[in-house]
This record gives structure tokens, sequence and C-alpha cells, in this order.
């Protein structure tokens, strides 16, 4: 069970904001920066403030993701994508594990990772343990060493233990943390983790908003064409546009960015796009 305590002059908070573990539940009207301390919600820092993936809970019940700007971007009516996360799609553990390990050692073998990895570049990421018929294991990375060449090794940690024995040459895949490098793009291949909250350069910290209203401009200037057309989907740069216009024009079912809190008089266009967001709750 997490441990609940209250802070005041830290670096991770507030006077009256409740943390637990790596949540943040900041009051109706809480500002998170006071005193040079920590971050608010609409600001962007070149210092980073939180651990990458924080997530902050408002009085109001909306959600908000701590995240690194891969490339800066130009306006806020675009969701951030995850830049290319996944670092192995087939890995290899490279030693046996005994049951109670806390680390493993991974080779790769060219399969995505063809690059130098700073050390615990891959904090707040995961790996994936398996093999063809009894293991099948997920862990939350907590440190990794450095890989100085391209296709070296690594040492991860991990935030539990290791539960059965392994043998070595057990595969695995590992994915980034995917707040470490935001981005707006069109890469028909990656997912939007949110809304930013506020405008950001290459390397700033910011939050995300991820869950509860939020007005998004839509890519078309309607809403949609019918009274009861409320679910929407993000684009590929993106923005977001109807489901229908999503499945039937685009002929593919993209992400769901979440449903239309209200039409008004029901004609197309005439609404405030308020979006009820469902990305990560």
């Amino acid at each position: 069970m997490a441990r609940t305590r209250y802070i005041s002059n830290t670096r991770t908070g507030m006077a009256g904001s409740e943390v637990r573990g790596n949540v943040l539940y900041a009051p109706i009207g809480a500002r998170l920066g006071i005193g040079g301390v920590g971050q608010d919600i609409n600001t962007v820092s070149g210092t980073q403030r939180y651990e990458l993936g924080t997530r902050l809970v408002t009085g109001d019940g909306r959600v908000f993701r701590y995240g690194k700007c891969g490339a800066s971007f130009e306006d806020t009516k675009h969701g951030l994508k995850n830049n290319g996360i996944l670092v192995t799609e087939k890995g290899t553990i490279f030693g046996a594990c005994a049951a109670g390990a806390t680390s493993v050692t991974v080779t790769f073998n060219g399969d995505y990772c063809d690059e130098i990895i700073a050390a615990n570049a891959l904090y707040g990421g995961y790996i994936s343990i398996y093999n063809s018929s009894t293991i099948r294991d997920q862990r939350m990375i907590i440190s990794n060493t450095a890989i100085v060449a391209a296709g070296g090794a690594t040492t991860i940690g991990i935030d539990e233990p290791i539960v059965t024995a392994i043998a070595s040459a057990v595969d695995c895949e590992i994915l980034r943390n995917p707040y470490a490098d935001l981005i707006v793009s069109n890469d028909l291949q990656t997912s939007v983790m949110g809304m930013p909250a506020a405008l950001a350069t290459t390397g700033q910290y910011l939050w995300i908003q991820t869950w509860g209203p939020c007005r998004i401009t839509p890519t078309s200037a309607e809403l949609g064409v019918n009274n009861d057309e409320r679910m929407f989907h993000f684009d590929a740069y993106g923005g977001v546009r109807s489901a229908q216009a999503s499945i039937v024009t685009q002929a593919k079912s993209e992400q769901i960015a979440g449903f239309v809190i209200e039409r008004t008089d029901g004609v197309a266009g005439s609404a405030a796009p308020f979006i009820m967001l469902q990305i990560s709750p």
C-alpha cells in the first residue's frame, strides 16, 4: 500500500498537495509552483521537477501526466505522441536469473536498438520477458547501465523481483517511458499520449492532459452531422474528428479521443468542442 504524506516546500509539490506514491492530488485552484517549487499545470520548465509519467489529479477530476518535449510544437490543439518508444522487438536475456533477481542483462539482436543509450534513460519504461511456453513476466524499468555502442548489452533494474528462475537466451521486449519524448507528428505508427497544457520547446518539461473536459479544435469545422454523434477519434496528426468520419470516410478506426460533452442545438459546427478526454484516467 502506497504511503500517503503531505508535503511543504519540497521538490515535488506544494503545501496541501497530497502525494501517494507517484500521484499528486491537487485541491481545486491549487498552484503547484509556489516559491519556485514544483511546476504549475499551465507552465513549462527547463528543469525536471517530477518523475516522467507522474500523474496529477485536480480537484475537479481532470488527469494530467508529466512529460518531456522531444521537439518544439506551435499550438496546443494537437495531441502529443510518443516518439518511437519501442527499444527492441526481440532482445535476449543474456544470462540465467535466479528467482528473486531484481535485474536482468539484455543483449540486443539488432531489432530497433542500434543506438547508444545513456545510463538510466530507460527509467519508467517496461520490459516483457517471455518464452514460447511458460514465462510471461512484465516489469517496470527502474535503472539501466549505459549502452556505449550500437547493439551492445545493458543491465536493467526492475521494480519487482523475478518470481520464477529463468534460463539464458530467454526473449524480451523493451518499451521506453511513454512520456519521455513527446512530439507532434503525423506518424501513423505512434499514439497520442495527451493534450499539451502549454507550448513547449525541445527539452522542456510539461504537463499533458489525459482525462476529463478538454477543448480540442476538430480537424474539420463541424462536430458531427447527427445529434447523437458523440464519439471522437484522433487523426494521424493528433487532431480530432468524429468517429463516423474516422470509420466511414477514412475507412479505419483511429485512436479514441473521447466524447463531445454537448453539441448545443444540434447544428453542425455550432457547439464549443469540449471533449471528455479519455486517454488515461
